[in-house]
């Protein structure tokens, strides 16, 4: 049975993709989750069948560990720079061209 993440699982769609070990993604619709619904980056067990179209589908989803609440998928996300960091960086490339000049 491989193992793997979910890389993004849209639960008002209910869709989603998850990544295997070997670094494969594969499509999973809902409908074949088992127990809690999905969330990104939530380690998983599933099947891998042939889909609709000749793709892969993931078959028999069972979450083995869940994600943290607070960390999306791992991702470090720093909040957007306030108003005083972005004029402070434009002086500075204002600076910089008049000492070009």
């Amino acid at each position: 049975m491989p193992n793997g993440h979910v890389k993004v699982f849209h639960a008002d769609k209910n869709y989603g993709f998850l990544t295997s070990l070997d670094g494969r993604e594969v499509y999973v619709s809902g409908d074949q989750v088992h127990g809690e619904p999905l969330r990104s980056g939530d380690e998983v067990e599933f099947e891998v069948e042939e889909g609709d179209k000749g793709k892969q589908a993931a078959t028999g989803v069972t979450v083995t560990k869940q994600a943290p609440a607070d960390n999306p998928v791992g991702r470090t996300m720093s909040p957007p720079p306030t108003w005083d960091e972005l004029e402070d960086r434009e002086r500075q490339r204002r600076m910089a061209r008049r000492r070009r000049r």
